[in-house]
């Protein structure tokens, strides 16, 4: 599903660069449910945004689904985002004026999708994780919880084949990052959709198919449960 071959990435000028990610390597499977962990400023979140086609990567190579991304431009980047990959965000990313089935929908918009069966389709996702209750309601009217849930229900509306998460239970206490656990890794096994998460939650990343510790930009340990 994922392959990454000596990427490396740094920010600055070429002579002063600061060097964030260095000679990084992994081969994830589809299917599998991974851990990404280590200290603020390991270069964490910067792989997820590589690996997302959010940024580029100065050198080496990035295989989604067998296809070769690293080299891609912006058009290009974008169309295989938006039909391989989902994103779960520790803050939610949600737009305070519209519905959780409008957030939830949104992804379709970029489709050209019609408004009924966007609104279809997102009430689908949000029976799924269990806000069929609350599709008319505003991020505000939610608790951290449900806005984590319709967060993922939007991830997964385009029907992805990988789901980053960057922290996904961050923001949450710790029954509710416990449901949002438990409903990824139901996504996980019920729908075969890969997950990479960034997590610092020590629990969390033990329950995962696979571990990848981070230290200065390069993985230093990588075990498989």
């Amino acid at each position: 599903m994922l392959r990454l071959s000596d990427v490396t990435h740094g920010y600055g000028p070429a002579r002063s660069r600061t060097m964030v990610l260095d000679r990084v390597s992994l081969s994830m499977s589809s299917g599998e449910m991974w851990a990404l962990t280590g200290s603020s400023g390991s270069g964490k979140s910067t792989l997820l945004n590589l690996i997302g086609l959010l940024d580029r990567a100065q050198e080496g190579e990035i295989e989604l689904a067998g296809q070769r991304v690293s080299g891609l431009d912006a058009y290009e980047a974008a169309k295989v985002r938006n039909r391989l990959i989902g994103f779960v965000f520790q803050s939610f990313h949600l737009l305070p004026r519209l519905t959780a089935w409008e957030n939830v929908a949104l992804p379709l918009v970029h489709r050209a999708v019609g408004r009924r069966e966007r609104r279809d389709a997102a009430m689908a996702q949000l029976e799924r994780v269990g806000l069929a209750d609350r599709i008319h309601h505003r991020p505000d009217e939610l608790s951290g919880g449900q806005r984590q849930r319709v967060a993922i229900a939007r991830a997964l509306i385009t029907q992805p084949r990988l789901l980053l998460a960057d922290e996904p239970t961050g923001n949450l206490d710790s029954e509710s990052g416990g449901r949002v656990m438990e409903l990824l890794r139901d996504i996980n096994l019920r729908n075969g959709v890969s997950i990479l998460m960034v997590t610092h939650d020590e629990n969390l990343a033990g329950t995962c198919d696979h571990r990848v510790v981070m230290r200065d930009g390069r993985i230093v340990s990588s075990v498989e449960r």
